[in-house]
């Protein structure tokens, strides 16, 4: 007679880009990097890093990031030149160059012309967690680490946007459904695509969001 495995747990976790890593909740569990910050060869980093080239494009972008940017208006900005400066970049880049300072007065993507102005938090359920979550899924390293959880091993997911402390310091907290409802709402702090990911691993849909 054989055991049923019991699946693994996913635990999401912040780091510093130069400093200190969030203390894991569990010791054995396995390490998933999905930032850039890695060998370039790196699986993991092709397959869950937004800053990763997509051949051919994506939606008219070098990588998804810069699609995510695009969406940003900002006040004084023309949105035509924000969005012609995203299309026209062959680099990882994190914001737009003249916006430091700048009010962001909404999100519009193409493609989403029948939304009109969406708030942040609209724009992160709409157009961030389901372009990313349909982008990733059937990948490699997504397989890989889905295979992983159901043979009973945890996973550690680590991200610059994942959970902070009220002092910024990093942290560690297991995925739960209330985690995600609680991030994705809080508009003072980012929400790191780490989330996204444990959701896919752990197959939570994107239904739980709303």
């Amino acid at each position: 007679m054989t055991t049923e495995v019991k699946k693994g747990k996913v635990y999401i976790a912040s780091m510093n880009l130069r400093g200190s890593r969030a203390v894991k909740l569990d010791n054995t569990s396995l390490n998933l990097n999905v930032t850039s910050a890695q060998a370039k060869l790196s699986l993991d980093r092709r397959d869950f890093s937004p800053m990763t080239p997509i051949e051919g494009g994506y939606k008219g972008y070098w990588n998804f990031e810069s699609r995510w940017q695009s969406g940003k208006i900002f006040e004084g900005i023309d949105e035509n030149v924000s969005k012609t400066w995203w299309k026209s970049q062959l680099t990882p880049k994190r914001r737009y160059p003249k916006s430091k300072g700048k009010k962001i007065l909404c999100a519009r993507f193409e493609g989403y012309e029948d939304r009109g102005d969406m708030d942040y938090v609209t724009s992160r359920k709409e157009v961030y967690c389901k372009e990313y979550y349909e982008l990733i899924k059937n990948r490699e390293r997504v397989l890989f680490w889905k295979k992983m959880l159901d043979e009973g091993k945890s996973i550690t997911i680590y991200d610059f946007d994942g959970p902070r402390n009220k002092d910024n310091s990093v942290t560690c907290l297991e995925l739960s459904e209330e985690l995600l409802k609680e991030k994705i709402n809080d508009v003072s702090v980012p929400f790191g695509h780490c989330y996204i990911v444990g959701m896919l691993l752990y197959n939570i849909p994107l239904s739980v969001l709303n």
